[in-house]
């Protein structure tokens, strides 16, 4: 990673700013010291108002240029993160990671959230510490060589020494507490995942003890990174002091008078250093934060149309999740033929998305076949468009987002027509998406919708594609679903049911229907009973 790729004329004036804005710092409270040792002699009434005018003014002084400091470096900070995330995400386009995974965000985010911090607390405040420590020595040393040495010895030691005693204790606590995180992450889960069970059984009492371990090592080691901190600033504060006591020590048999000034400007220089020692501890961690975050970006390129997909097959689907106890689909079995359109239906929770899903994520029991009757060993995604229940929007322009940065062909007028036909006009290809919440969920669904049409495949996998959307808006989308040649649809709304070829209905993890709507309707089961609600509710 190139660091500061783009930034570095940002960073360059906040490490300028925080320069003079410490020096200016530095200098007030020289000058208080000063007119402490100067009001000894009893001086003239004008010189102190004079001094005191420009403390004032140096205080003025300081909070600009910290105030602009701040502002530039957290600019060229947040820029970095941003390019950060966007180069990140850029990698995980077609990843077999779970990126959809609540604990893979939550990794991902504390992973930013470390490099954010690190940037901002040290790239520029430990340039701007080391600068001017080198100033205070040299101006130490026309007060004494000794005084310069000691100085020389005390940055020593708050900017490197004891971060670096610190550097392992907190790398491992970190570590620790990550392990610590996902195991109990996992039991959390499955705990929530399988509630209404453990209910049913009597075991939620049990089962919750379970987790009180867990919490109580996650507590323990929160508290031993609260006393490895409060160790740092321990050691921090007693090497602050032994250098005042020396200052006293080395110069008050010579020259007292100065040693008012010169402790206030120890004071000042300590209370620039000392924030640096923490994150300075943590730079392992932070390091190894950015390698998780450095992927080789791969293209895997379009597979060729003689790879097409012909058939999918779902044989004898079984499937639960990890430590599960029970399974949320079971004996799954049913056949796709290129040029045919079904509907999954079924009430909430009875297994729908995750039959999406494993279909996308060509589970084991999936297989795909091309128009030779060969069978096809890569992903399905590659090769259909999908509308998953979690839609994948980045921090980058309307147009990055359908496009994939790149991945997809689509031009400009292109996607401003598609903007156009599902009423999105006040969006343009430009249009900066700054953070996901901005986009509701009907807009998600219409923005996923107009990345299939750019995608321009045969296959469509979707999970409730109409969903937060109005009437005008459904009718339109459904108009477009049914025109491709092959579709998947997971769906609550059964508006236009009849159109499909094969109809699924399922209860409990099983398809416990599959036909034709006509067929379907004459049985008068399932399906016809949930068209009856359906029309009743309308």
């Amino acid at each position: 990673m190139e660091y500061l790729k783009s930034e570095r004329k940002q960073i360059l004036y906040s490490i300028l700013l925080g320069l003079i804005g410490g020096l200016v710092g530095i200098a007030l409270f020289g000058l208080s010291g000063y007119m402490i040792s100067l009001s000894f002699f009893d001086p003239p009434f004008f010189v102190i108002i004079l001094i005191i005018a420009v403390i004032k003014l140096f205080g003025m002084m300081k909070g600009a240029f910290r105030y602009v400091e701040r502002l530039l470096s957290h600019e060229a900070t947040f820029k970095l993160i941003g390019r950060l995330r966007l180069n990140y995400f850029k990698s995980t386009i077609g990843s077999v990671q779970d990126t959809h995974s609540v604990k893979f965000i939550q990794k991902l985010n504390q992973y930013f959230e470390q490099v954010e911090n690190y940037y901002i607390r040290i790239i520029y405040p430990y340039i701007v510490a080391v600068l001017i420590s080198i100033l205070i020595m040299v101006l130490a040393a026309y007060v004494s060589l000794g005084v310069a040495a000691m100085t020389a010895i005390v940055a020593f030691i708050l900017l490197y020494g004891i971060p670096k005693v610190f550097e392992n204790r907190m790398s491992k606590t970190l570590e620790f507490r990550d392990q610590t995180d996902d195991v109990l992450y996992s039991k959390l889960y499955h705990y929530i995942h399988d509630y209404t069970n453990l209910f049913v059984t009597g075991r939620l009492d049990s089962e919750g003890e379970k987790l009180v371990p867990g919490i109580q090592s996650i507590r323990k080691n929160e508290n031993k990174m609260v006393l490895n901190e409060s160790l740092m600033q321990l050691l921090g504060q007693i090497a602050q002091l032994s250098a005042i006591v020396l200052i006293i020590v080395m110069l008050y048999a010579e020259t007292p008078l100065w040693v008012p000034m010169i402790m206030l400007i120890a004071l000042s220089y300590f209370d620039l250093i000392m924030p640096v020692m923490n994150p300075a501890s943590q730079y392992k961690t932070v390091k190894a934060a950015v390698s998780e975050l450095e992927l080789e970006i791969v293209d895997k390129g379009i597979p060729v149309e003689s790879d097409k997909i012909s058939v999918i097959e779902v044989d004898d689907l079984n499937f639960r999740y990890p430590n599960a106890s029970l399974d949320v689909l079971r004996d799954i079995s049913l056949s796709i033929k290129e040029g045919e359109k079904h509907a999954v239906i079924g009430s909430s929770g009875s297994g729908k998305t995750t039959l999406i899903n494993q279909i996308i994520d060509h589970n084991p029991a999936v297989t795909l076949y091309d128009k030779s009757g060969q069978i096809i060993s890569d992903g399905t995604d590659a090769r259909v468009s999908v509308m998953p229940q979690q839609l994948d929007f980045y921090n980058a322009s309307v147009m990055d987002n359908i496009t994939m940065f790149g991945h997809i062909e689509r031009d400009r007028s292109a996607i401003e027509s598609d903007l156009k036909l599902l009423e999105m006009s006040y969006y343009k290809p430009d249009t900066m998406i700054e953070f996901t919440g901005r986009l509701s969920g009907g807009e998600q669904k219409r923005l996923q919708f107009i990345r299939m049409l750019a995608e321009d495949k045969s296959w469509w996998i979707m999970d409730e594609p109409t969903a937060r959307l109005d009437d005008r808006l459904k009718q339109k989308m459904w108009d477009y679903i049914l025109s491709k040649p092959t579709v998947i649809v997971s769906t609550h709304d059964l508006s236009r049911l009849d159109s499909f070829d094969y109809i699924h209905y399922m209860e409990q993890g099983r398809i416990i229907e599959s036909g034709t709507y006509g067929d379907l309707m004459q049985r008068h089961g399932q399906v016809h009973q949930a068209v009856q609600r359906f029309k009743d509710f309308l």
